[in-house]
């Protein structure tokens, strides 16, 4: 048996040693690599009987390579001027109208140009067309918001200036799909009776999956069965983030989202929208718009139920749970007066609320007064304003297309308005002719009517030739049509009428100075050009 000499022990040693340095090296690499390479996120918040864990996501496939950046929404460093260029892209039943109500109410008030649906709706992408949309025109070209219905896309990003801002709104997965799955009445579609048709449909969702063809079949796929908030965001049907496009999709919506409001957390999301465009506390006051209350609405799903609606719902989770956890941690980077913020907010909106709710019931009611403090200007609340926060989309589409067509009148007819400059106080176009209310007279067009009729400039009613401070031109009327006047002395004029009541004084006697009555056989006398004066009073 060979002597293994001590040389030769000890370098066999110094090898193993050296071989184990690599062998962690190695595992220490691979960490780094596993940990800056490839890492997962998931948020941890409890929603309404939905519990996520706080940590590193299992399975959601989001990679977050390049995307430390949109972590936190940074807000401006100073605000010298409010950000009034703006897109927000509605999520279908997620509290979309409430948040379009308040932007369009801004966008009214800072007279900014938004841009309208033909269909009063929603904005439809344009095919083989230069124009990205179909849109009504406007009197200045150029646009300032986007506030309706569209699905995102980049070339959105065409149309609007430089300096625009994009937000949108999520709400809870499970609640969104409750709130979807009533609103299109799907229980009755798969013939599901009951309370809580939701979650029973969910306890087998394989309906959800196979269903083909039928009635109501557009409202099911755009409702249950597939992430429809992702859809709104861009994402196209059936995709899942384990897929490159899908992936791409939310690297886009990161980079390209100032924001994103969590229904859940409206009023916080709201202070920081506020704090990100640098508004008022004023302009972020709401009214709610659009609730619906149904049976299953505050139930909340069982875990079998749940499961299942991740696995047809994933991106939206995911999605919801990223953004969420984005929002609470950019507000854990103000510290605790942001919270305090909220609490002042959620006081002076409610009793704006309540302000506005006391107007309906009581006749005479005094201004509210909201004093000045660490977050606000001090400013008034009063009739006005309360119309304003009650008012739907639809009304405020109206309100935008009286002053659109007033915007074309002065263009082209050169209308003087107001020295403050207030078109909206300009007479409203005149209803087609013909068109009558139910009473038999013309009433005032809807906003459903004048986006039908006024589809272009060139469509637009003549403009009068007048300002709202001339008085109108006479009436246009032919020489020959006017009767001759009788030539008649003061004697045959005939005597006054013998019915005349006792009381009254008697008639004074003519003289050819004097103009007597007009007998009863003459004509009525022609009408008088603005610049002559009115006849005498009869007495």
């Amino acid at each position: 048996m060979p002597r293994v000499t001590h040389s030769k022990f000890a370098m066999d040693k110094k090898k193993m040693l050296m071989l184990q340095t690599v062998a962690v090296l190695l595992v220490i690499a691979a960490f780094m690599i596993l940990v800056y390479e490839f890492p997962t996120y998931h948020a941890s918040q409890q929603q309404n009987g939905h519990q996520v864990s706080e940590g590193p996501a299992q399975d959601t496939g989001v990679q977050m390579q390049s995307m430390q950046q949109s972590i936190t929404w940074r807000t401006a460093p100073s605000c010298d001027h409010p950000k009034n260029n703006f897109v927000f892209i509605q999520v279908n039943r997620a509290g979309s109208t409430t948040i379009q109500c308040m932007l369009l109410r801004y966008a009214y008030n800072h007279h900014l140009n938004v841009m309208l649906p033909r269909n009063g709706l929603e904005l439809k992408w344009m095919k083989g067309s230069n124009a990205a949309f179909d849109e009504l025109p406007w009197a200045d070209g150029g646009h300032n918001v986007i506030a309706h219905g569209m699905t995102y896309k980049w070339r959105v990003h065409d149309v609007m200036p430089p300096d625009t801002a994009f937000f949108s709104i999520l709400r809870n997965p499970e609640n969104h799909f409750k709130s979807m799955f009533h609103y299109y009445d799907v229980g009755k579609l798969l013939g599901v009776t009951g309370k809580n048709q939701a979650s029973k449909i969910l306890k087998n969702p394989s309906a959800l999956t196979n269903k083909k063809g039928g009635i109501g079949e557009t409202q099911f796929v755009t409702s249950v069965r597939m992430s429809a908030q992702a859809r709104d965001l861009g994402f196209g049907p059936g995709t899942d983030f384990d897929q490159p496009k899908s992936l791409e999709n939310f690297r886009n919506i990161t980079r390209d989202f100032g924001m994103m409001v969590i229904l859940e957390h409206l009023a916080e999301s709201l202070v920081l929208l506020r704090r990100v465009l640098c508004w008022e506390l004023r302009d972020i006051l709401y009214l709610e718009k659009a609730v619906t209350t149904y049976s299953y609405k505050d139930t909340p799903m069982g875990t079998r139920q749940l499961s299942n609606l991740k696995l047809i719902n994933k991106i939206d989770f995911q999605l919801y749970d990223f953004f969420n956890q984005t929002l609470w941690k950019t507000i854990k980077g103000f510290g605790p007066e942001f919270l305090d913020e909220v609490k002042y907010y959620r006081e002076v909106n409610i009793e704006v609320a309540e302000y506005c709710g006391q107007i309906e019931t009581e006749d005479t009611i005094s201004k509210l007064s909201i004093p000045a403090g660490k977050w606000t200007p001090g400013f008034l609340v009063h009739q006005r304003t309360c119309e304003e926060l009650k008012l739907g989309f639809e009304d405020w589409n109206t309100k935008f297309i009286m002053r659109r067509n007033a915007g074309f009148r002065e263009k082209s007819e050169g209308v003087v308005t107001d020295t403050k400059g207030k078109v909206g106080t300009l007479p409203s176009p005149p209803l087609p002719k013909g068109k009558k209310g139910k009473t038999g007279k013309k009433s005032q067009q809807s906003a459903k009517d004048i986006l039908k009729e006024m589809n272009a400039p060139d469509e637009l009613p003549p403009a009068p030739r007048h300002s709202q401070y001339e008085l109108p031109p006479p009436p246009q009327q032919a020489p020959d049509e006017l009767p001759p006047a009788p030539q008649r002395s003061p004697e045959e004029l005939p005597p006054p009428s013998q019915h005349v009541p006792e009381e009254l004084p008697p008639a004074p006697q003519s003289s050819p100075d004097m103009l007597p009555p007009a007998p009863d056989e003459l004509p009525p006398a022609p009408p008088l050009a603005h610049n002559e004066l009115p006849p005498a009073p009869q007495q």
